[in-house]
């Protein structure tokens, strides 16, 4: 049975001042009230499950970065319900990880290396580097069910908020004292205190020691005119200036910068102590993405318009196919949450999500309460209409389920 908090009121703060310089921000994107997208519950919390606030996106226009608006204590993030989303959660995942840490290892040897892992989930990509490259391994995660997770695999891991949790340092401390290498992937956009998480980072990080993270890039979020993955984890929004800005702030330098294609699109980002030279690529790619015009209020005004054409275009759709078809979802992750609540869906106008996480099955969406199944479920509806919300890995879902049911029609959410 999973933990949950006895509170009926998730407390949350304005904030319009940017996290970096303190300057005034303006408001650029507006998707409504939302709940936590990461947090699924039982079909007896409903009450909790139907918890919702702005889900707003400010700019600073100096240092272009992009946050939240309203901010949250990081533990009801995280440790409202079990958390569901784990590292290993697809081959898709699991062969990225992978990638990351050969990558990794030709710029700079693993090999018996010592790593901290920052949002270590439940210890998969700590588990590779264990396996190939090194017995020195230590994860900080925010979640204690992902901890215990870990734990239970072997992988050593501390339950904590990196640069909040009181004597976290202490206790990383008890096992090394600095580290070669530091991961933090899509976690320093977790962050409410993205300057004090970095500042942290330094303390732990050895002189020659490298700091790697990735986050979803703000410029393929606009660009896609993808907004799922705008949601109340994600405190900031980072492009490569952004992250220059950041880091530059805290005392670190960016080394170098990679686009890769996970999540839609993210940035990895490989930075170090203060005075490193940025390569070549770095400035190659600051000029392209100056191009987009991320600095400017006008792109965002005509990106909310463009969403909202597309979400009226799509329920129209939807809406003249639901007399003939069973109308359900495709993937239960964070970004279908932010999708299934703007568009407005509920269980009254979409039937169930499918799933294959252990940890989502007979839960409910946040919001939205649609109850979450596993695939077998679509057997014996007869004519279904699958709307894919896990868009990255459309193609081997629709081929798995159409083995299911060869009624099935799809379209992309």
């Amino acid at each position: 049975m999973g933990r949950i908090k006895e509170k009926n009121l998730i407390e949350y703060r304005s904030n319009t001042e940017s996290l970096i310089s303190g300057a005034p921000t303006t408001k650029i994107v507006d998707l409504g009230n939302h709940g936590f997208a990461d947090s699924f519950f039982r079909p007896d919390q409903k009450a909790l499950a139907s918890f919702a606030f702005p889900l707003i996106c400010r700019l600073d226009t100096k240092s272009g970065l992009v946050q939240a608006e309203n901010l949250t204590n990081s533990r009801d993030r995280y440790g409202l319900v079990d958390y569901s989303y784990t590292s290993s959660n697809s081959l898709t995942s699991q062969n990225h990880w992978r990638n990351f840490l050969r990558e990794i290892n030709i710029r700079k040897q693993l090999k018996e290396s010592i790593i901290l892992e920052i949002g270590s989930n439940d210890g998969y990509l700590l588990g590779e580097a264990k396996k190939d490259y090194t017995p020195h391994v230590l994860g900080v995660d925010a979640s204690p069910f992902m901890v215990e997770l870990a734990n239970a695999k072997g992988i050593l891991s501390l339950d904590g908020i990196f640069g909040e949790t009181k004597n976290l340092e202490d206790e990383i401390r008890k096992y090394y004292s600095e580290f070669d290498f530091i991961f933090a992937n899509n976690v320093l956009n977790h962050s409410n205190s993205p300057i004090e998480f970095l500042k942290n980072v330094g303390k732990f990080l050895k002189k020659d020691g490298m700091l790697v993270f990735e986050v979803p890039y703000w410029l393929s979020t606009i660009r896609s005119l993808r907004f799922d993955q705008i949601y109340h984890e994600h405190v900031t929004y980072l492009t490569i200036e952004s992250s220059l800005n950041l880091l530059h702030a805290a005392g670190l330098s960016i080394i170098d910068v990679e686009i890769v294609d996970y999540h839609g699109g993210s940035i990895r980002v490989y930075a170090g102590h203060a005075g490193i030279k940025a390569s070549t690529n770095l400035v190659n790619l600051l000029q392209k993405e100056s191009k987009y015009r991320l600095k400017e209020i006008e792109t965002y005004t005509n990106y909310m318009s463009e969403i909202e054409i597309r979400k009226t275009e799509l329920l129209a759709l939807i809406g003249s196919m639901r007399m003939d078809y069973t109308v359900f979802g495709i993937g239960a992750a964070a970004k279908a949450n932010t999708f299934l609540t703007y568009y407005g869906f509920s269980s009254m106008n979409m039937a169930f999500l499918l799933d294959s996480s252990q940890y989502k099955v007979g839960k409910l969406t946040p919001v939205t309460q649609i109850p979450i199944y596993e695939d077998e479920k679509v057997m014996n509806i007869g004519p279904g209409l699958g709307v894919i919300l896990a868009w990255n890995l459309a193609a081997p879902l629709k081929a798995k389920l159409l083995e299911l049911n060869s009624e099935l029609v799809f379209i992309n959410g």
